[in-house]
């Protein structure tokens, strides 16, 4: 549950939130012992969150003791992009899946996704393919209220920012989120521009190759800030202050941030590999291109000529409309009651 590892654990931990003020018993494990412990309890429905690990393992073992159904979630873990980049470890994986992996989605009351887009991609990955798919969507809640102290303290934190026009990434530094593009594509027309600045926030684990590699890039770019990992009220502040979302990724199963940002009315530029690109397209919430130097360096340029702004009241409309977890919540709450008449 550690959110520096990624958006899963937010994401349990929000649906986790919603169900609860939905008047729903729900319960985080996160411990094998505990989970293998719910076992002899019939109306205790268990969502296996993610792929390849125990939770799966656990949910199929109960039901071939005593019938009772399971949710999986696959949180983006069979998308093609882990295949085609990383070949060797696709073939182990694949091992897996005709061993334990394939009858655990196979034998699932639901293969729960996040996005249309997740469903189609994940048919592609591995053989053979067998589940019952459901889009229940997932989601953030309504953002915390400004505060103008947080404001004064956060670039009192960075005073690099100060009357500047911000572009914000926000996440992990790892190579399927084009952050090296991103730099390169900002070097080329944007470094000498000084009203302007590129944010990254994410955790900088300093035995990085890859982070060290990125730092390289910036290297004598004066507007470009590191943050750090930026949560709680530091990263409500910087998602206000900016004047956009940048998520330039080769694979993104959701992207919670995006709707993070959604939520406080900023727009949203990212790759049509981000499994959210229709939502944000079809309510013209930000603007989508390819995951390449040309799609990041129309983004860009895009943003800085200011033909992105104007487009809140979209990026509000598209949060209310797809991106709040109350709408994921209530498909979910659907499949659990279905699957829940099924029990023994």
């Amino acid at each position: 549950m550690n959110p520096a590892l990624g958006g899963v654990a937010s994401s349990v931990q929000c649906l986790h939130d919603e169900l609860l003020r939905s008047h729903q018993n729900s319960e985080i494990v996160d411990c094998v012992d505990k989970a293998r412990n719910i076992s002899g309890c019939k109306k205790t429905l268990i969502l296996a969150h993610g792929l390849w690990q125990w939770p799966g393992e656990v949910a199929l073992k109960r039901f071939k003791n005593s019938k009772a159904p399971y949710l999986v979630f696959p949180h983006g873990m069979l998308d093609p992009w882990f295949k085609k980049t990383y070949p060797f470890k696709h073939i182990k994986k694949q091992m897996y899946w005709w061993w334990k992996q394939r009858e655990i989605l196979k034998y699932a009351q639901a293969v729960c996704f996040t996005t249309e887009e997740e469903r189609v991609l994940a048919r592609k990955t591995f053989f053979p393919y067998q589940a019952n798919e459901v889009v229940t969507g997932i989601g953030v809640s309504e953002p915390p209220p400004a505060c103008s102290k947080q404001k004064e303290d956060f670039l009192a934190k960075y005073p690099i920012l100060k009357g500047k026009r911000m572009l914000l990434y926000l996440g992990r530094f790892h190579p399927k989120k084009g952050v090296d593009l991103l730099i390169q594509e900002w070097n080329k027309k944007q470094k000498n521009k000084k009203d302007i600045t590129l944010v990254l926030g994410g955790p900088l684990s300093p035995s990085s190759p890859f982070i060290e590699k990125l730092k390289n890039l910036s290297y004598g770019c004066s507007n470009i800030c590191w943050t750090g990992m930026l949560d709680g009220k530091d990263k409500w502040t910087a998602l206000r202050l900016a004047d956009a979302l940048i998520l330039p990724s080769h694979q993104e199963n959701y992207g919670m941030v995006v709707a993070e940002a959604c939520s406080v009315g900023k727009p949203v530029l990212l790759t049509n590999k981000v499994n959210l690109w229709r939502e944000i397209e079809s309510t013209c919430a930000g603007m989508v291109a390819e995951d390449n130097a040309e799609g990041i360096s129309k983004m860009l340029n895009a943003w800085d000529e200011g033909r992105i702004q104007g487009t809140e009241k979209s990026a509000l409309r598209c949060f209310r409309d797809h991106l709040h977890v109350k709408n994921a919540a209530s498909r979910l709450i659907d499949v659990v009651q279905g699957a829940s008449l099924k029990v023994p």
